[in-house]
């Protein structure tokens, strides 16, 4: 965390936080980091739009009452190049040159990301309230702007007026550029009196290109003087998932020194789910003036399966009441477990053949994923840019609103990781994969009769979830593509949605009880012939009541998922390669069975006599070759990897291909 200097300051004056925090303050505003247009959740202003230098914009409203520095203030307006003031009567203009603080440049009653500016096309200025009355945010972002010292590159900083404490916090959000980044970060009370975070005049920023608030980094401007005993909360850093077996378990949590003396003690006190308060004294603590450090409660807590809520709240600061009590509460929600299985990440890519960005966005996203077999992978073909991708459809674009998707290439990460697929890191996979799951997916899923595919699946609950928003989802996906190529220079696309078994928005779970499996039999069939759209557009679409778009019957899987509507978290997903054979096998009466197999696979085909049967893996390599006898064959495949092979019948002037699971 970076330190901070204190300028003098007039009698009310302000102080900055010590170390300040990560992420958004308050966690009020939680909304993606894009431009207008490109992704920037609804809500939003845009007061500025770049290229403009050294101007100021209409006077604004603030929302809610306010004080600067002890005084009441009801508008401001904002500079191109990185100022807001609330002395909106001034002449002053800020330069696009930044400089130290305070400022003659600067007007006064100004707060100040100084340098960065809405000096280029592309570069915006906007604003939304977020909370509730009584505890709102006015947020001003400097949005995707310049800053003359990054080179090739953007900046995403912003202002925040905090409803109630009368609170100032400059956040720094999210960072793209060749070379380090010059900012005036503070406020300037007036021409001598000034704030100001540490390395200004050339603050860099600390956030990286992530358009979550994950990467955040924000100072808070407090009125009034600093105290002599103070501590925040930063966070509780007990574990999300935690197994009942480690039970009693430490509540800890991470502690900001705001005081200027050193902590030594704590009082502390904490609650589970709300229930009667348990009490304790931290000793032994030496925490500097600005530093954090971690606390743990001497009192243990005893944990019981289920999801739980730990809130904790200091009472007092070495033996003295924390009157700054703002900052004293903290909770996080948990989850004990008695078992879990492995999650299975379901990652749904959002793309196009006429996407030049999608391609080296698709090279990333195999490169991340090559040897990992702890996922599910759904890409979507959309409709943009230019004419679109032609194995766009309606269900597509309904997962694209549900997930406000209006840019490619993007990507989802269990419907929680929302960006770009160049962004995808084997980090990113590993994070969200080694996340436990408490739901078990099971079962099969066959081409029965010609283009039915028929989907049994069991849904296993190894926890209670009471949530009234579970949806089950299933998509038929095709292995690999070709014929939707465009100009974006990719020949195939591996993954491709060809339809919602369940529809867009999944068929409805009732709260799940745990070890009550849930089983559902969904079944599809593809009406008539296939069709290559000529492009994405709406009247180009696939009609599913009399086409398809499936190219090769033998390459189809489904990804079947558990995902809450609400918070849009996949609980879990899983892939079934579909047991089929393809629809001239079905004609020519074409049996594969039991498929998936374990330990002994049949192949009966009672018209082709002696045929030969050769199965190779996806690799093309031979893992068996042999003859049936009066058009049955049977194999032992006990000792054979689990994976899809390709099962080839040659005989009696026929050729019939299918596919076969092996599952142990």
């Amino acid at each position: 965390m970076a330190m901070v200097s204190f300028g003098a300051y007039a009698q009310t004056g302000y102080y900055i936080a010590p170390g300040s925090g990560a992420g958004n303050p308050g966690g009020l505003n939680g909304d993606a980091e894009y431009p207008p247009g490109g992704g920037l959740p609804a809500g939003w202003t845009t007061v500025l739009t770049g290229p403009q230098n050294e101007m100021w914009s209409a006077n604004q409203s603030l929302p809610f009452a306010f004080k600067f520095n002890d005084q009441d203030v009801t508008s401001y307006k904002i500079s191109a190049n990185g100022v807001v003031t609330f002395d909106v009567a001034t002449s002053i203009t800020p330069s696009a040159v930044n400089a130290d603080l305070p400022n003659a440049g600067i007007p006064n009653q100004s707060v100040c990301v100084w340098g960065v500016g809405a000096t280029a096309t592309g570069d915006f200025v906007v604003s939304k309230t977020f909370g509730t009355t009584g505890k709102r945010q006015h947020w001003i972002q400097y949005n995707s702007c310049s800053e003359a010292n990054i080179g090739t590159g953007w900046i995403y900083a912003s202002i925040v007026f905090e409803e109630g404490t009368n609170n100032i916090y400059i956040v720094d959000q999210r960072y793209n550029g060749t070379a380090a980044s010059k900012i005036s970060m503070g406020i300037q009370i007036d021409g001598s009196t000034a704030v100001k975070v540490s390395g200004t005049p050339a603050y860099a920023m600390k956030s990286v290109n992530d358009a979550t608030t994950a990467d955040n980094v924000f100072y808070s401007f407090i009125p009034g003087s600093q105290p002599a005993d103070e501590a925040g909360i930063v966070s509780v850093t007990m574990a999300n998932y935690i197994s009942v077996n480690n039970a009693p378990f430490d509540i800890t949590f991470n502690v900001q020194n705001g005081g200027s003396n050193a902590i030594t003690s704590l009082d502390v006190e904490y609650t589970v789910d709300g229930g009667t308060a348990v009490s304790g004294k931290i000793t032994g603590l030496n925490i500097a003036s600005g530093a954090s450090g971690t606390a743990v409660h001497p009192t243990k807590w005893s944990g019981t399966v289920g999801s739980h809520t730990i809130a904790v709240k200091i009472v007092k600061v070495n033996g003295s009441d924390d009157t700054k009590v703002g900052n004293n509460n903290a909770s996080k929600s948990l989850m004990v477990f008695d078992k879990a299985v492995d999650r299975k990440i379901l990652n749904e890519v959002f793309t196009s053949s006429t996407c030049p960005p999608c391609t080296p966005g698709n090279i990333n996203y195999n490169k991340v994923i090559d040897g990992r077999d702890k996922h599910s992978t759904i890409k979507y073909q959309v409709n943009f840019p230019g004419t679109g991708d032609p194995y766009c459809t309606q269900e597509v674009r309904d997962r694209m609103t549900f997930y406000n998707v209006n840019s490619v290439p993007r990507m989802e990460i269990d419907g929680g990781w929302d960006n770009n697929a160049n962004s995808f890191t084997t980090a990113l996979y590993d994070e969200y994969q080694s996340k436990p799951s408490f739901i078990e997916i099971t079962g099969s899923v066959s081409l029965t009769w010609k283009n039915t595919i028929t989907l049994d699946v069991n849904v296993n609950p190894l926890l209670d979830n009471a949530s009234n928003n579970l949806k089950l989802h299933a998509a038929i996906v095709e292995g690999v593509t070709y014929a939707n190529k465009k100009s974006n220079g990719e020949t195939q696309f591996e993954s491709v949605m060809k339809k919602m078994m369940t529809g867009s928005v999944g068929q409805v779970l009732t709260p799940l009880k745990k070890d009550t499996k849930v089983s559902k039999k969904i079944a599809y069939t593809f009406n008539g012939g296939y069709r290559l759209p000529l492009d994405g557009s709406v009247a180009q679409h696939i009609n599913h009541l009399s086409e398809n778009s499936v190219e090769t019957w033998n390459d189809l899987a489904v990804v079947v998922f558990v995902q809450d509507a609400t918070t849009k978290e996949i609980l879990q997903s899983e892939t079934f390669p579909i047991a089929l054979v393809g629809t001239e096998a079905v004609e020519q009466n074409l049996n594969l069975y039991p498929n998936p197999a374990n330990n002994l696979f049949v192949v009966e085909a009672k018209e082709m006599g002696n045929a030969t049967v050769v199965v190779t893996d996806l690799q093309g390599k031979v893992v068996f070759n042999g003859n049936m006898t009066s058009g049955a064959l049977s194999m032992n495949v006990a000792d054979w990897s689990a994976g899809v092979y390709m099962v080839s019948v040659n005989g009696n002037n026929k050729n019939l291909n299918s596919k076969m699971v092996v599952r142990h």
